[in-house]
């Protein structure tokens, strides 16, 4: 019986082409829901959680006024300060624990396959690298240079792979405390004056203290990540505004509709 090499090839490329869509798939599914998971540094993370407290307060505080401005705003504002940090981190040390063991499975994973099917591993490289556009002889001795060791392989299989990357990851307990903090500061920033001024201030203090803790952050993330302060504000304000303007609205008419009710 005649083969055909280009036809093995194409075959061996398929199969493993469906070995990388499933390991992918995987990825996915194990990560899905868990919308603080990204190739992001903890400490942007906590910024982030920080913009969105600051947006949340804000927009309670939206919600409050449009009822009325009752007695109790400014503490329930405080309370909710705290909820919401605590919440936010639970959430991030949450998703952190879930990223720690997908990273943690897969890398066993990997670890059996390449053990029990180191020439199936080698032919993975070997396609995930041809793929960028290596050719022979230069793809052989990547290949070669590349499964010589188990850790290095390791690495690239996870990397070249899974798209994950191999870098430390904090323990989830930190990264919870770290955006509990985060959210904890500024939130109280934003609602605890509203315990003490008066209406008037208090009305002047919301947007204008929104406003000030949104630039500040924005400035610490231009200088964190090197992007531009604007596109941080802009956002932050743009989602205050929106969220803010759809819920006042909502409360005056809510309050409205309550009044006729009951009258």
């Amino acid at each position: 019986m005649i083969t055909n090499p280009d036809q093995e090839r194409h075959e061996d490329d398929t199969i493993v082409d469906d070995h990388l869509s499933e390991a992918r798939h995987r990825a996915l599914r194990m990560l899905a829901g868990e919308s603080h998971l990204g190739a992001v540094d903890d400490w942007r993370r906590a910024l982030t959680s920080a913009r969105d407290a600051i947006i949340w307060i804000w927009v309670l505080w939206v919600a409050l006024h449009g009822f009325g401005d009752p007695a109790f705003g400014g503490t329930m504002l405080v309370a909710m300060s705290i909820a919401l940090a605590l919440l936010v981190g639970m959430s991030t040390a949450r998703s952190t624990h879930t990223q720690v063991q997908y990273y943690a499975s897969e890398l066993e994973r990997e670890r059996t396959e390449i053990r029990e099917n180191f020439e199936e591993e080698c032919e993975e490289i070997r396609v995930l690298y041809a793929a960028k556009g290596f050719r022979e002889p230069l793809l052989s001795q990547i290949v070669d240079t590349l499964s010589a060791d188990d850790d290095r392989l390791l690495k690239v299989m996870m990397e070249e792979e899974l798209g994950l990357s191999m870098s430390h990851i904090n323990h989830p307990l930190i990264v919870g405390l770290w955006n509990f903090g985060a959210a904890a500061i500024v939130g109280l920033a934003l609602a605890l004056p509203v315990c003490f001024l008066s209406a008037n201030a208090v009305h002047l203090w919301m947007p204008i203290g929104s406003s000030a803790l949104l630039l500040v952050l924005s400035i610490i993330a231009a200088r964190a990540t090197g992007r531009g302060a604007l596109e941080f504000v802009t956002v932050g304000l743009i989602m205050a505004i929106a969220a803010g303007g759809v819920v006042y609205f909502l409360a005056k008419w809510l309050l409205e509709l309550t009044g006729r009710v009951s009258v």
